[in-house]
């Protein structure tokens, strides 16, 4: 990836100081990886049976792609104002993660993060 592409970029993403997170409890955070652009949804959600954990994950990962979406298109219109060029994507990965956070065999209740990572090379 050229140095003025990640410049022009990396006001659109997120650090330290930039942190364009929609509510507080989901949110997309988008960084440069292996000159990919990714954009990934987190959420933390409590869920006690396995069919309701999949049913759950399954309604998450439409929510996820809106919010990736939407941040995408932010990006791309963000870099549109700052540079009078259009960027050009393609998506390349895309992948889901969940991590149980908390489980005891006294609750049935998990609290769980989910993740859902789109990659994209840019141009």
């Amino acid at each position: 990836m050229e140095y003025e592409l990640i410049q022009n970029l990396g006001s659109l993403l997120d650090n330290v100081y930039n942190n364009y997170s929609e509510s507080h409890d989901r949110r997309t955070v988008a960084c440069i990886k292996n000159n990919l652009l990714c954009i990934e949804f987190r959420t933390i959600f409590r869920a006690a049976r396995e069919d309701e954990l999949r049913r759950q994950i399954s309604l998450l990962k439409e929510e996820a792609l809106s919010f990736i979406k939407s941040r995408h298109d932010m990006i791309k219109k963000g870099f549109k104002e700052n540079t009078g060029k259009s960027l050009k994507t393609k998506s390349c990965s895309e992948n889901d993660n969940i991590e149980t956070l908390t489980t005891s065999f006294h609750n049935p209740v998990r609290t769980i993060k989910y993740v859902y990572t789109v990659c994209y090379e840019v141009s």
